[in-house]
């Protein structure tokens, strides 16, 4: 075995992590390693070290990209749930939708909906289907003793039960022949406003059927279930409040209570999946991005070292400073501005006597490299100037494309952000100072897969002070305004958004390009129950809450429509509140 005569080795070392180590061995005597040798190979073992640690970033962002695609398809389903459920106020729909998704998501042999009866002494099942054999009612009063929809919502905690001997005591369903034993088990309290209105359970004849991911959409799922069945609890009590006007003062006072929180929750459920084609967008830009690195860290991976070590020092001088150009940060040209700037840098190319002009202006106006010829033009008279121009590209590709990630990432952010702030309407009512103009940013946010397809938005927004306000009721009123306006002009046509001040007050216009409405018809819109949208699709409450929220805040709502020319709705508030 022959001894090495020269030895050299040199870390890959990037952002203080060690990545490896280039070791170059010789076995001739006549090679000596100079300094200037190891210096070489310790440049190359820099930019060597920089390529890996891409790579490994672009696995990262890979593997993030999965998670979030997995997560954005979750919250797709989930707002198709979501949709269904809330576009309903029939219990039995609710039920038999709630059997639908659950039966596509989850291992299920039985499903049942449990509600507190009217007396509140009893669960009464609605629904309950096994084997899929409907069951005719049953009623379990509050105090049975081995009733596991009794027992989940006396307790108010989540049951999930792999335990035969606790399921085998329980009562069966009285008009279904059991075809296999119930081995799992999950009950779940139905919540709404802070309220328990009943219990929702899957079953199935599997052992151990639900992971964590079943448990996780079932509860999410329940959360929809139990809005929309407060929904139509609500609804069911107006309709009976009209029909016995002496019951009417009393019943609406309770049916318009739920009824708020209804109009925010179908208005939450109906968007979620448009937040969630949102999101994709994004989504595809990181995926697209993540692939164009991967296929850029191959070829200069491959290529870097080799061309390195062609390059003298001067030459390595001139690569660096075109890396540096194409990685720094400049307006994007349009297309018509990029083709004439290559035409131009193709004419100077053919004056220097460059060959492949054309082709190699084309790569320098890509890498930025096109202001200052002169400096690039040792580069273009190098024998390796395509291999320096295409290593160049792709490492500009990898910076580029990182870029872009980020850019996508940051809208997601935004978006889960306004989705997020949406989300708080209802909770604990806090007078405080709001910025009006973010709260008009979030609901657009929220409607933005809903604007961007035929509408045009129009900001008209000036500067002024923050008003005292709640704020989750105050945006209540702008998501109100905006889906009444986009729903008016069918979603095609201009929306208008104003914001200034007015002496003391400040003053909050929508206004739509849409039908318009009759003096009939504007005489009665603030009206409780009235809409002229179809059945099904309006309560008739939401300007009716709209007017409420704000002569709670001490503020007033005007409107002005011409039949065929669009409405706008004027809103004016306080800056300092009410008292």
């Amino acid at each position: 075995m022959v001894d090495f005569n020269s030895w050299m080795g040199a870390p890959l070392i990037a952002q203080d992590t060690v990545y490896g180590l280039i070791i170059v061995q010789s076995y001739s005597a006549e090679v000596s390693y100079t300094r200037a040798d190891l210096d070489l190979l310790n440049y190359v073992a820099s930019h060597v070290a920089a390529i890996v640690a891409r790579w490994r970033s672009n696995l990262a962002l890979k593997q993030a990209n999965d998670e979030l695609a997995g997560s954005a398809e979750t919250l797709r389903l989930l707002g198709d749930i979501g949709k269904d459920l809330t576009g309903s106020l029939d219990t039995l729909a609710i039920c038999r939708t709630m059997e639908r998704h659950f039966a596509a998501l989850l291992p299920m042999d039985a499903f049942g909906v449990a509600l507190l009866s009217a007396t509140g002494d009893s669960l009464d099942y609605v629904y309950y289907i096994e084997d899929g054999v409907v069951d005719s009612a049953i009623s379990y009063p509050l105090d049975h003793p081995s009733s596991l929809a009794v027992l989940t919502f006396r307790e108010d905690r989540e049951l999930t039960l792999f335990n035969e001997a606790q399921l085998d005591n329980a009562p069966t369903a009285t008009d279904i022949q059991e075809s296999a034993p119930i081995l799992s088990a999950v009950f779940r309290p139905l919540i709404a406003n802070g309220r328990r209105i009943g219990v929702v359970t899957v079953q199935s004849h599997q052992a151990d059927a639900y992971a964590g991911r079943d448990l996780e959409v079932f509860r999410s799922a329940t959360a929809y279930a139990a809005i929309a069945l407060a929904n139509a609890e609500a609804y069911a009590s107006a309709e009976a409040a009209r029909q016995h006007a002496a019951q009417a003062l009393q019943d609406l006072h309770q049916a318009e209570a739920h009824l708020v929180h209804s109009e925010k929750m179908a208005a939450l459920g109906q968007l979620i999946a448009g937040v969630a084609h949102e999101i994709n967008t994004p989504i595809g830009a990181i995926k697209s991005s993540g692939r164009n690195i991967s296929e850029a860290l191959d070829s200069a991976l491959l290529e870097l070292p080799g061309l390195l070590q062609e390059l003298d020092e001067t030459h390595r001088v001139h690569f660096s400073t075109m890396l540096e150009r194409a990685g720094a940060r400049t307006a994007m040209m349009t297309t018509r501005e990029e083709r004439s700037v290559v035409r131009d840098v193709t004419a100077r190319l053919e004056a220097l006597g460059v060959d492949q002009a054309r082709h190699r202006a084309g790569l320098l106006v890509q890498l930025q490299a096109h202001a200052d010829l002169d400096a690039m033009l040792p580069l273009l008279r190098h024998a390796a100037v395509d291999r320096i121009l295409d290593t160049a590209h792709g490492i500009a590709t990898i910076t580029t494309n990182t870029d872009n990630i980020n850019t996508a990432v940051d809208r997601v952010a935004k978006i889960i952000f306004a989705l997020k702030s949406f989300s708080r309407f209802g909770g604990v009512q806090v007078w405080t100072e709001s910025d009006l103009r973010e709260g008009l940013e979030t609901v657009l946010t929220i409607y933005q897969n809903q604007i961007k397809h035929g509408i045009e938005l129009v900001r008209e927004f000036e500067d002024v002070p923050p008003v005292r306000c709640l704020p989750d009721e105050i945006n209540q009123v702008w998501t109100n305004l905006v889906h009444n306006a986009l729903q008016a002009m069918d979603h095609k046509g201009t929306l208008t958004l104003g914001l200034r001040r007015d002496g003391e007050d400040v003053l909050v216009s929508v206004t739509d390009s849409g039908c318009g409405m009759t003096p009939e018809v504007r005489e009665r819109i603030f009206d409780a129950f009235f809409t002229t949208k179809p059945a099904g699709e309006g309560t008739g409450l939401g300007l009716d809450i709209v007017r409420k929220i704000i002569e709670k805040h001490g503020g007033r709502i005007l409107v002005d429509s011409e039949v065929g020319m669009g409405s706008t709705f004027t809103v004016s508030l306080p800056i300092a509140g009410v008292g």
